[in-house]
């Protein structure tokens, strides 16, 4: 296990350091040099439509790489033919959807010619970049299956995001044009790939060998089966996470509002993180638990983490709508993005109410009941899109957010239902009821401060400091989570 911590470790830093500096593109160097349209295509359009589009062409390749490998993991026969396999297959769909998408050039035209212009005048680098974003999904795969994964992730979290900026400051200062920056954008992750090819290579785990005779045999079967799954779950997410961004520009505001989603959605997005740190940790331990059977454990597991998430959940939350008003100052053309103050509220209360909901698909995904995950997640899909379709066009930006909300909500309460119904599971209690009602009067507290400075640093650090303070007394005086309370006196003690 040594090689595994280690390399999660280092690409552990290596993603929040890529967060940091994708973050700092976005909203500082981008606005600073790109007008509002233009920040929506590079920031917005242009990485959304092929990661979607790339989501159903690859066929659910990456996922088949980590799951089968093992039956053909032979070096000395060259993995029987498997890399030669997971390069070749994923032309099928990549040749599939490029006739298809210029076939509907004109109706790609009519949705976004009038709206987003820039969208019609750069349609044939959304192929290139599909193309890209298909085989960095698959040799990263190929490279995770041989437990290394910090150089794949170095490549796409730091190495893009640094040519990004590179190129924004060569456009920022007219060296490059807007026809030259997405050209340059485009060759950078066709570079990527290149680079990933060649990492492989010195890996010594590129060969070409051709040997499809595993075709014949009953493990293809169950990769047909497996991968017909996963193209849904693959697909359904990579929609979830950017679908707004592909159906904004086709509405009044066009790209322009896409990147005032795009600013305002990702700083209620940070709320997210811890979420994925804690289900990280706990899956390995609910496999584990539901292998022995053990209800008690698994219930227990699905009541703290509910209490903790939402702890935390509110805490951030918190801690960016009370400062929003100053974090708006340091972000430059602030005064096109302050309009989407409503994106962060309701995107922030949507995250805040799936960590409240617990590690709900985790449990569900390790139980018996694994396939109603995949279901759940495509109501899901579907819902955030009729949704989008509805309030879209009566609230824009704004819109997109409540259908998230809508969407997000009515998501966990199936799963919430679901999991009560069939395993006799829920995870609130009085604790529940506290953790709000100590976050809505820690709110009405902070917001109610006076304004001391023109400087935002000394707001935004006073409130900062407000929430902070409240929260641990509430903690500490109600014991809203004994994990985090236990936590707290062990750093006093020491």
């Amino acid at each position: 296990m040594g090689i595994v911590i280690r390399q999660s470790l280092k690409a552990s830093i290596v993603t929040y350091l890529g967060t940091a500096i994708g973050t700092f593109n976005v909203i500082f160097l981008y606005n600073q040099f790109l007008n509002q349209d233009e920040v929506g295509l590079i920031a917005g359009a242009l990485v959304s439509i092929p990661l979607i589009f790339a989501s159903f062409t690859q066929l659910g390749i990456p996922q088949l790489a980590v799951r089968f490998f093992p039956h053909f993991d032979d070096p000395e026969n060259g993995h029987n033919g498997f890399f030669t396999f997971l390069l070749i297959s994923p032309l099928v769909g990549l040749s599939l959807f490029t006739l298809g998408y210029i076939g509907l050039r004109e109706t790609f035209h009519s949705i976004y010619a009038d709206t987003s212009p820039l969208l019609p005048r750069y349609f044939y680098y959304i192929i290139p970049l599909t193309g890209s974003f298909l085989y960095m999904a698959i040799l990263e795969a190929y490279a995770r299956v041989h437990l290394r994964i910090v150089v794949p992730a170095i490549i796409r979290e730091i190495l893009l995001r640094l040519s990004n900026s590179a190129l924004i400051l060569g456009f920022g200062l007219g060296y490059l044009n807007l026809d030259q920056l997405v050209l340059g954008i485009t060759l950078s992750y066709v570079f990527a790939v290149i680079g990933l090819l060649i990492y492989i290579k010195q890996l010594k785990r590129f060969y070409t060998r051709l040997d499809f005779s595993f075709l014949r045999k009953p493990v293809f079967n169950e990769m047909l089966q497996y991968g017909g799954w996963v193209i849904l779950a693959g697909a359904s997410f990579t929609l979830i996470q950017h679908v707004e961004k592909i159906m904004l520009p086709a509405y009044a505001g066009g790209l322009g509002t896409t990147a005032v989603f795009d600013i305002n959605s990702r700083m209620a997005l940070m709320i997210a993180i811890p979420r994925n740190v804690i289900a990280a940790i706990s899956t390995p331990i609910l496999a584990q638990a539901w292998k022995r059977n053990d209800h008690a454990q698994i219930a227990d597991i699905y009541k703290k983490s509910s209490a903790n998430l939402l702890l935390v959940g509110c805490f951030l939350f918190l801690g960016i709508w009370c400062n929003l008003d100053f974090i708006y100052q340091i972000i430059p053309n602030h005064e096109a993005y302050e309009a989407g103050k409503w994106v962060v509220l309701l995107v922030g209360i949507s995250k805040v109410i799936d960590m409240g909901t617990g590690l709900n698909s985790e449990i569900l995904i390790n139980s018996k009941y694994y396939r109603y995950d995949l279901i759940f997640y495509l109501i899901l899909a579907i819902g955030i899109v009729v949704g989008n379709l509805i309030f879209i066009p009566l609230y824009s930006y704004n819109g997109a957010a409540l259908a998230s909300l809508i969407a997000l909500g009515g998501y966990n309460a199936i799963k919430y239902f679901f999991l009560w119904n069939k395993m006799g599971m829920q995870p609130f209690d009085m604790k529940t009821l506290g953790i709000i009602l100590c976050s809505l009067i820690i709110a009405y507290v902070v917001l109610a401060i006076p304004v001391f400075s023109d400087h935002w640093f000394l707001n935004v650090g006073i409130r900062s400091s407000a929430v902070t303070v409240l929260f641990f007394l509430a903690c500490w005086a109600f014991n809203l989570s004994p994990d985090i309370r236990q936590l707290i006196e062990n750093k006093l003690k020491k």
